[in-house]
């Protein structure tokens, strides 16, 4: 029986983003479970159950004391919602960045849950900046090497059936250098295509046989919009959390294109009206897929070969 893990890459609500594909295994019928790379380590929470040094089942009475109680922390209201637990893998161990731990805990989950195929969703795309000058000018992370979703892709190098799935392309990248790095990796046999997620649409798209969507998402928008700070209003619900990535593609899922609050402390202005908030497009509704176990090697590959 096919079982798939839908994970966040890079912690924020990237948890969010993989619930599309969290429920998409689950309208096809094969089991899934919803899960989350965090920065932090599990020294730093509570009520939870641990499977390895860095993996844990977050459930909803978990909390967290990272940093005096993490605001962004919304794996366990997600728990809540869904009725059931959310896989936890933390990129520290013992508070200190750990590539060692994080990988074990994957191979872990890997084996002792039964995953077949292993899927990790970046909103934004900066999980595909292969160089320092593929960054924009809202990229927070424009190491190629540094940052929470480089060390998930170092922990995944070479694992297989791991898949890295982007969506709301241009948020944390500058969209050409992200086509240019689409054409390096599809030369390099590691793009499998891109699906958008709204209008069921398919460019050169070759994992159908693991993972297609349907056309309700509904599931998707109850659980976003029940996690998610989409209005002003939303401000003072400590249950929602500000995400400018999964604010973005909630939007534009729902056809509601223009410019949008996302409500965070890096919030970007429209150029053009001096308001704050970002751009929905049609095209932050497309969601590309990549072999997550080779991006390690061929960004090492390339920047060493620039050198």
């Amino acid at each position: 029986m096919t079982k798939i893990l839908a994970c966040g890459l890079g912690g924020g609500l990237d948890v969010l983003n993989a619930s599309l594909i969290y429920f998409a295994t689950k309208q096809n019928g094969m089991a899934a479970a919803l899960g989350s790379v965090r920065p932090g380590s599990l020294d730093e929470l509570n009520n939870h159950s641990p499977f390895a040094s860095s993996g844990s089942w977050i459930n909803s009475c978990t909390t967290s004391n990272y940093k005096g109680g993490d605001p962004r922390f919304a794996e366990p209201r997600i728990a809540s919602l869904l009725g059931e637990d959310v896989l936890y893998l933390a990129r520290k161990y013992h508070n200190n960045s750990s590539v060692p731990h994080l990988r074990e805990a994957i191979l872990v989950a890997k084996e002792k849950y039964s995953f077949n195929h292993l899927f990790f969703v970046d909103g934004g795309g900066d999980s595909l900046i292969l160089r320092s000058g593929d960054s924009n000018d809202t990229t927070q992370d424009s190491d190629p090497f540094w940052g929470g979703d480089a060390t998930t892709l170092e922990a995944l190098s070479g694992i297989p059936n791991c898949y890295l799935a982007v969506i709301s392309v241009g948020l944390d990248i500058d969209e050409k250098k992200f086509r240019n790095n689409v054409s390096f990796l599809a030369e390099m046999g590691a793009y499998y295509g891109k699906l958008n997620i709204r209008t069921g649409e398919c460019v050169d798209y070759s994992l159908s046989k693991i993972l297609s969507f349907k056309d309700d998402i509904s599931d998707y928008f109850a659980l976003a919009k029940s996690v998610l700070v989409l209005e002003d209003s939303d401000l003072s619900c400590p249950e929602k959390t500000m995400s400018h990535t999964a604010v973005v593609t909630y939007h534009a899922l729902k056809g509601d294109y223009g410019l949008h609050r996302t409500y965070v402390s890096w919030e970007p202005k429209d150029p053009a009206t001096s308001k704050p908030g970002v751009i929905v497009r049609p095209e932050h509704c497309w969601m590309y897929f990549f072999d997550a176990s080779r991006i390690h090697q061929l960004k090492k590959d390339i920047n060493r070969q620039a050198q």
